[in-house]
């Protein structure tokens, strides 16, 4: 059965038609590059775009990108990739259609041919330079004053756009450079669970089959992968889209027809490395029978259940293991535990989910449930010895 209709648009390079919560700092970006644009040769236009992994960066510098026209060229470069002076050079050169030695020059004399091709050409670029963090000093500063070239070029012929996780590399550059740089800087913030969600719907639209997906599959991925106010370390649009390209591979090699909650967990296995069974040890057993009651409330298929469920169930396997049940605000307390060392997400219910009330809905996305059960069972066994 296929699910994937259009693999391409999982990948990094692909441009969306639009770019769901990125539009501020789109226009921005445009901001700083518009009277370039609009009158090259009239000033050397800079940007720096800040933002951790997955924050939109690349896409809305490629999308910018796209829509500056014939006029004024764009060149883009991966410095993860591209790590050397002439290695950046020479794919710069190649996107502007120029032609630069790849061996036998010294900087100096690479930039007098690269700039000397652009003047003769006619040419006026933006160039960006992706992942700088990655490069010593000396070669941003490079780039950086290569701008401002203005004899070997005629006029102003270059604008920059240099982009990277944080902005420290400036404060690594010399004082002269620092001042030409200026603080022309893009901030990008992790992308939040509701922002997640609408980037996997918009993305699943495009390249999976109507019907092979639901909201609630979604939905999961987005709470796993989304950050909550002061997270850091969370908010990766990659890393959730990547989930979402390897659930529906696993459907497919299933044979079935849509990406059940159970695909994802095995996705986000993989993805995110699970969960550690140091973790699970360290928990209280009370945590961890509740823990074994959410996993056994949620293997009846379905992506959610209430925290009503799961303390029904907890009250069960209570029975079963000969354990007198915590009190309601005891198993509050072990649930927000359960939450905070990443096990698993909550959420309140929203409209639409046919349930009364601000209801708590409990998910586990990052390891399979048959996995995890057995896992718990054990721990929790050997301490009850």
């Amino acid at each position: 059965m296929r699910i994937i209709v259009r693999e391409d648009a999982f990948s990094p390079d692909f441009i969306p038609p639009s770019l769901p919560h990125r539009e501020e700092q789109l226009r921005q970006l445009e901001a700083y590059m518009r009277d370039f644009v609009a009158d090259p040769g009239a000033f050397y236009p800079r940007a720096v775009l800040v933002g951790r992994q997955g924050s939109g960066k690349t896409v809305t510098l490629k999308t910018f990108g796209k829509s500056i026209g014939d006029r004024v060229k764009f060149a883009y470069v991966s410095c993860f990739i591209n790590r050397t002076f002439t290695a950046i050079i020479g794919a710069l050169a190649q996107q502007l259609g120029l032609t630069v030695p790849k061996r036998g020059l010294g900087r100096d004399e690479l930039i007098d041919v690269f700039l000397r091709q652009i003047k003769d050409k006619d040419l006026y670029a933006v160039l960006a330079l992706d992942d700088v963090f990655n490069l010593p000093p000396d070669i941003i500063a490079a780039f950086i004053r290569m701008g401002l070239e203005v004899e070997k070029l005629g006029r102003h012929r270059l604008g920059l756009v240099l982009v990277s996780h944080t902005p420290d590399f400036i404060d690594a550059l010399d004082p002269s450079t620092r001042g030409i740089l200026g603080k022309p800087i893009v901030r990008f913030p992790p992308y939040t669970s509701d922002q997640i969600f609408s980037i996997l719907e918009q993305r699943a639209k495009i390249a999976l089959a109507p019907s092979s997906y639901d909201e609630e599959v979604l939905e999961m991925i987005a709470d796993i992968t989304g950050a909550e106010e002061g997270q850091n370390n969370r908010g990766d649009a990659r890393l959730a889209l990547e989930i979402l390209y390897r659930a529906a591979a696993a459907a497919e090699m299933d044979g079935v027809s849509s990406i059940t909650p159970e695909h994802v967990r095995r996705a986000s296995k993989e993805v995110l490395s699970g969960i550690s069974a140091d973790v699970i040890k360290g928990l209280p057993l009370h945590a961890k029978l509740l823990l074994l009651a959410i996993v056994r409330a949620l293997k009846s298929g379905r992506p959610y259940v209430t925290f009503g469920e799961a303390e029904e169930m907890y009250r069960v396997i209570c029975e079963e293991y000969g354990e007198r049940p915590r009190a309601h605000a005891q198993l509050w307390a072990y649930l927000n535990e359960l939450k905070n060392k990443g096990i698993i997400e909550t959420r309140p219910n929203r409209r639409g989910e046919g349930l009364r009330g601000r209801t708590t809905l409990i998910s586990i996305a990052a390891e399979p449930l048959d996995t995890l059960e057995k896992l718990v069972k054990s721990i929790a066994a050997e301490e009850l010895r």
